[in-house]
């Protein structure tokens, strides 16, 4: 990797961990921000989710939920994108209505692994009855469910800037 490059990666590395730190002491305008993105991942993981199904539909024993997420998650998509302040209110729900769907998902899928044989089905129902538990905490409780948005944005921004970091000095040993 060229000297210019690494030097990016290093700089991405130090605003990510910025930016997460910010996310996790200004919860507020991080959430109000945070709506945008949001409704575009999930708009993007619904289209690729309705693509799956029906590229690999005969393949799949519980390809009827990975159609219904997809097309819950492209809903809710553009549920978010269409009035934002509204979206950001909403969020919290929205969030904790995804994670349960999915982690419903999950188990079903576990369950469907399990009568395959599949190695490690049991990590998948672990899974899928955490994101359960979550998704109905969320729903019940939206200021943990705000929260855990905000901490779980702002840790995946640090984790990446610590990655970011580590890939300048690992990349600068390797000659």
């Amino acid at each position: 990797m060229k000297t210019f490059t690494r030097i990016l990666v290093l700089l991405a590395g130090i605003a990510m961990i910025c930016l997460g730190i910010w996310f996790v002491f200004h919860p507020g305008i991080s959430l109000l921000s945070f709506t945008l993105f949001i409704g575009i991942l999930m708009l993007v993981v619904g289209v690729f989710q309705i693509i799956q199904y029906f590229s690999n539909r005969s393949g799949q024993k519980v390809s009827g939920w990975i159609l219904a997420e997809g097309i819950l998650s492209l809903l809710l998509g553009i549920l978010l994108l269409a009035d934002q302040f509204e979206g950001t209110v909403t969020l919290v729900l929205v969030f904790g209505m995804w994670v349960l769907f999915a982690g419903i998902m999950r188990t079903i899928g576990a369950f469907a692994a399990k009568n395959e044989n599949a190695q490690g089905w049991g990590w998948l129902l672990t899974l899928g009855i955490l994101g359960i538990v979550l998704g109905f905490i969320a729903l019940f409780n939206p200021i943990v469910g705000a929260i855990g948005i905000v901490i779980l944005v702002g840790t995946f921004f640090i984790v990446q800037g610590i990655n970011c970091i580590a890939t300048f000095f690992f990349v600068g040993k390797l000659k």
